[in-house]
């Protein structure tokens, strides 16, 4: 899996303006972590999530970022979406319980601490778990705030998590909107 991809422009692109105006030639993207999609969720506003994320990702100014050719955007958003698939299987619906062994451990500090974790606890969600994590914002951030509550680790341990893990992490969770069948053994 390819976990960084740089995008070369076809003509320079320049943003600011006087002193303070820099030349791009090209932006490098990396896989995301959880915290960089809540970063792009928030600074979305005019120019959408995607350009937010090219943007929060590589480093880039969104201002230069918004200037890349529609066909370079849809190149990052390929690259961007290779990290979701098959982390959210909707024919099954989730077990209750399961421990996620996380792809890239979170190591925060160099000792023994609540914010370093190799691995997730996480179950079904209450209803009160998922209202409150509802407050902390739009989706990204309230997926943040419901994994930490559920798996009883700080919210800056989510936030750097890579997007494999923290979108399976939400896959699990979206996997109890499968309704249980009546009859059913589920």
């Amino acid at each position: 899996m390819e976990t960084s991809r740089t995008i070369v422009f076809r003509k320079p692109i320049t943003a600011g303006a006087g002193a303070g105006a820099r030349t791009y030639d090209s932006v490098t993207l990396r896989e995301p972590l959880a915290g960089d999609y809540e970063t792009a969720e928030k600074n979305a506003g005019k120019y959408g999530l995607v350009v937010a994320l090219i943007a929060t990702v590589s480093g880039v100014p969104i201002d230069a970022v918004d200037q890349m050719y529609g066909s370079q955007i849809e190149e990052a958003e390929d690259f961007f979406a290779v990290f979701a698939e098959g982390v959210s299987p909707t024919e099954k619906r989730s077990d209750d319980e399961m421990t996620l062994p996380l792809q890239q451990p979170v190591k925060l500090t160099e000792d023994d601490t609540g914010l370093n974790a190799a691995s997730l606890d996480l179950s079904e969600p209450t209803n009160l778990q998922r209202r409150k994590a509802r407050a902390a914002g739009g989706p990204f951030a309230a997926s943040i705030a419901l994994i930490s509550d559920v798996a009883k680790v700080p919210r800056k341990t989510v936030r750097a998590m890579c997007a494999r893990d923290f979108l399976t992490a939400v896959g699990y969770f979206n996997g109890f909107q499968i309704g249980r069948r009546p009859g059913s053994d589920d």
